[in-house]
């Protein structure tokens, strides 16, 4: 060990913890087995020591002892002369436990979990591997006040103790972000990957800009991948095999390069058949295709520098999600003949017909890739230089039919595209006295495109919004019968108040187009600078104050270039002639029947074209503001750490652009208000009974200022700002040690999120259950030949709506009205279970069963169709099962 002095400031509590305070104040890597620690305590140990003595002191009387490994690696194993004491057997790519488990970086900086004052999630690598989670969403059931909805990997939902972050527009802005290894993912489409060979999750819950920027105004997940390792040779695969023809295999392997670097190379592969059938005869919806690989290089070229390089590569290939029409009935396009029920569970009648006629595979193709450079410099006496450099690409088409029906009425599909360039520079000082901080600064640019081409059969819809469009459906040749179109579109016009002979309705009815192509699209361009400082003060032994503060300065252009490039929309013109009165409209009208010279405007129906067909127009805007956290902690007692926070979370202004409101007229620019939310959270943390017991516990309370939601009105997509918003709730997670192999962890979380003001006062926030809590079970014990363990698992969420207007009849704002509020979903559970045999060579099989009662949720509902009058919704999958053998080595 060097024999460099370093000051210690390791208060007397459990060995767990006092061996992780070790591990940062030196920077050495300690590795242990948690039977050895359990139940045992440290002695304070404050002063200036080198290594050895720091770590002999902290050791004293404990009956264990130090021995150094390859590289430095400290490895804690009982004392040759210390009875009772049984040696662990040895496990293949040993981990740093449980140094790792209680070491977090949510405050951009290394410190343990029980000494950070936020409401933090922490579920390591080997949780997630030993429950067989590999989804974001699987994860969010066992964090309180976080739900990730998945109907597809490109159009994942976040919802942060209920402000979610849910759209594909390039122009909006992130109200929460994902991050890896602190390179953010803020853009939703490409937000949501594959979590393989990963080390932890964090979720940091609360608002998060002044730690982790513009894109955290309600909290953070920070997924931390593996690194590479230096002098260790190792790596681990497995192979998975189950129902629904459940096929993947995900390895890792760690190779030394030297005394002075090492390489990582990380990747899975997995695939599953579609779960929902296609009653049409197409492949059935919601299967898994993704393929991902991780190359990770990890340099010390020095003892005070050293720096990580990971590249990711991802491709998802999954049919479509599902969505099933909440209203019409399955029924054979050509009879009219029902062929399915408006279950939730059963299956769907999809197509996708482009304008002309030609199906297409439903389903997204979505590809992500990123690279980022991790660099800290120990500049000595406390002082480190920290640096990170990433960039990330996403390109995404997912296609849909909108409708949810077996008709082909409105279809569409989405390309989204976007960079993300991300350069962070920080210096800290921490050298263990009473201050420590940070400061830095944040260069931040991002360019997106989504182009959405929308296919609508006009003579279909005008029959939804007639009226005529009854369940089960007529056959289309009856939905399309002249008669039976030119009689709808006399329906439309006295329901609108105004009367077309028989003669005028069909020759408009003739105009319908079977295929009308609109096709929106929005850009955004973003560039931002932020700096930002942390500082922390421990004025005594049991009290820390934390002051943080950033400034965020804006650049942005954000653009429409909608357009219906095969001419205007017959439908959208008839809808703009019943709206005007009096000479326009009966001048439209004649010009849609041919009875009067001249054509009549290119009217879209929810995109009106810009000037010349589409023609490109954006617009600039600057902008700038300030967040803040001010923390106090105090620690009556090693083991329990209290806090309080008032906190200021920022999401900048957003230059919504808009299709114009009549066609060829100027595009719709306007500012959406930077959105404020100012959280006041008390919290307590305690680890007792020597360790055996972690509790994490919050209370917190939110106003939010110039909410902004979205709504259709007057046929068109307008941000709306729905003025104040409030949140209250708490938060308790608790993790107890039964006993020598039996550990019980539980969570619950309360959270009353409600819109305060306007149309949508009282509505719940989309995704966000009042209540939400899980309990899992991990049980092992030595049986003849190795460890069998027993790993059940319960989660639990009350009723959730899938819209912030909660699908009230009265707020719906679609070319035909939504009458019935059937897009939520009641309270439900899901059981998992999973049973392991691990063999002392290192090999493991495992068992497992998902959603073991087969309960039936939907995961998402509304969706674009909802515009046009169509509310689907996409369910969770059912039971499904499989095994999976795995070896490290």
């Amino acid at each position: 060990m060097a024999a460099e002095v370093r000051h210690y400031a390791i208060p007397a509590g459990p060995l767990s913890a006092g061996l992780a305070a070790y591990s940062l104040a030196s920077g050495a890597q300690v590795i242990a087995s948690p039977r050895l620690l359990t139940g045992k305590r440290a002695p304070e140990v404050r002063g200036a020591f080198d290594q050895n003595q720091a770590l002999s002191r902290l050791l004293a009387g404990s009956g264990l002892t130090a021995v150094v490994g390859p590289r430095g690696v400290m490895m804690i194993q009982p004392a040759a002369d210390a009875p009772g004491i049984q040696r662990p057997e040895p496990r293949p790519e040993a981990e740093p436990l449980p140094v790792a488990e209680l070491v977090v970086t949510a405050e951009r900086r290394e410190g343990l979990a029980i000494q950070t004052p936020i409401a933090l999630t922490r579920i390591s690598g080997r949780e997630l591997e030993a429950l067989g989670l590999s989804g974001m969403d699987e994860v969010s059931r066992l964090a309180p006040g976080l739900s990730v909805a998945a109907a597809s990997p490109a159009t994942a939902g976040f919802s942060m103790r209920g402000i979610t972050q849910a759209s594909g527009d390039a122009t909006r802005e992130p109200r929460l972000s994902v991050f890896q290894d602190g390179a953010p993912a803020s853009k939703e489409r490409g937000a949501y990957f594959e979590l393989f060979d990963v080390e932890r999750i964090e979720v940091a819950k609360g608002p998060q800009s002044t730690l982790y920027g513009r894109s955290a105004m309600t909290g953070a997940i920070n997924v931390i991948q593996r690194k590479a390792r230096l002098g260790v040779a190792s790596g681990h695969a497995a192979l998975t095999a189950g129902d629904h023809d459940l096929a993947s295999f995900d390895a890792a392997l760690n190779v030394p390069l030297g005394d002075i670097a090492a390489l990582r190379i990380a990747g899975v592969s997995r695939r599953r058949d579609g779960m929902v059938a296609n009653l049409l005869g197409g492949t059935a919806q919601q299967s898994i295709a993704t393929d991902a690989a991780r190359i990770s290089l990890h340099l010390e070229p020095g003892d005070r520098i050293n720096a990580d390089v990971l590249l990711n590569y991802e491709r998802n290939q999954p049919t479509g999600a599902g969505m099933k029409s909440l209203t019409y009935t399955p029924t054979d396009p050509q009879t009219g003949a029902p062929i399915g029920d408006l279950g939730r569970r059963t299956g769907a009648a999809l197509s996708a017909p482009d304008q002309h006629g030609v199906e297409h595979r439903l389903g997204l193709d979505r590809e992500l890739a990123s690279a980022t450079a991790l660099t800290r410099l120990d500049l000595g006496d406390g002082w480190r230089l920290a640096g990170l450099l990433s960039s990330r690409r996403f390109a995404a088409d997912e296609r849909q039919d909108a409708d949810g029906m077996s008709l082909p009425v409105v279809r569409l599909l989405e390309q989204t595209r976007g960079t993300e360039t991300n350069l962070e520079a920080r210096i800290e000082y921490d050298a263990g006295r009473r201050w420590r901080a940070f400061v830095g600064f944040n260069a931040f640019a991002e360019h997106g495109t989504q182009r959405v081409p929308i296919v609508v059969d006009e003579r279909l819809l005008l029959a939804r919004i007639a009226g005529g469009l009854t369940d089960p459906a007529p056959s289309l040749a009856a939905l399309t019968s002249p008669a039976f179109v030119a009689g709808q579109v006399q329906a439309l016009a006295a329901g609108r108040g105004a009367a077309i002979d028989p003669a005028q309705a069909a020759a408009i009815a003739g105009r319908l187009k079977p295929g009308y192509l609109e096709i929106n699209q929005n850009f955004s361009r973003t560039r931002s600078f932020d700096i930002f400082a942390d500082v922390s003060f421990r004025p005594a032994p049991a009290w820390e104050l934390s002051a943080g503060l950033r400034f965020s300065r804006d650049d942005k252009t954000s653009g429409v270039a909608p357009s219906n490039p095969e001419g205007a929309s017959t439908l959208g013109t008839l809808l703009a002639a019943l709206t005007a009165t009096g000479e326009p409209r009966r001048r439209l009208l004649a010009q849609l029947a041919g009875d009067a010279p001249g054509g009549a405007p290119p009217y879209g129906l929810i995109f009106h074209p810009t000037a010349q067909g589409g023609t490109r127009v954006s617009e600039d805007l600057e902008d700038s503001g300030w967040s803040w956290r001010l923390v106090a902690r105090h620690s009556p007692t090693p083991e329990i750490s209290l806090y309080a926070s008032y906190a200021r979370g920022r999401r900048p202004t957003v230059l919504v652009a808009g299709a114009p409101s009549a066609p060829y007229g100027p595009a719709r620019f306007g500012r959406a208000p930077a959105e404020t939310v100012d959280s006041l959270e008390m919290g307590a943390k305690a680890e007792l009974a020597g360790g055996r017991l972690r509790l994490d516990s919050a209370l917190y309370a939110y106003a939010y200022e110039d909410f902004q939601t979205t709504r259709f009105e007057g046929g068109l997509l307008r941000t709306v700002n729905a003025g104040e918003a409030r949140a209250a709730g708490g938060e308790l997670e608790a993790r107890l040690d039964l006993a020598p192999g039996a550990v019980a962890v539980a969570t619950y979380g309360y959270n009353r999120a409600r819109l305060a003001a306007g149309a949508m006062k009282g509505n719940h926030f989309r995704l966000a259950p009042d209540h939400k809590a899980s309990i899992r079970l991990d049980l092992s014990r030595g049986v003849a030949g190795g460890t069998l363990a027993f790993r059940p698992s319960f989660t639990w969420q009350s009723e959730i709506f899938f819209s912030d207007d909660n699908d009230v009849p009265g707020l719906s704002r679609g070319l035909a009205p939504d009458v019935v509020q059937d897009e939520r979903q009641g309270a439900y559970g899901l059981l998992d279970l999973t049973v392991s045999f691990t063999h002392p060579s290192g090999w493991t099989l495992t068992g497992f069963l998902r959603n073991a009662l087969d309960t039936g949720y939907i995961v998402d509902a509304g969706f674009i169709g909802e515009s046009y009058g169509f509310s689907a919704s996409a369910r969770g999958p059912g039971r499904r099962s499989g095994v999976t053998l795995s070896a490290r080595f």
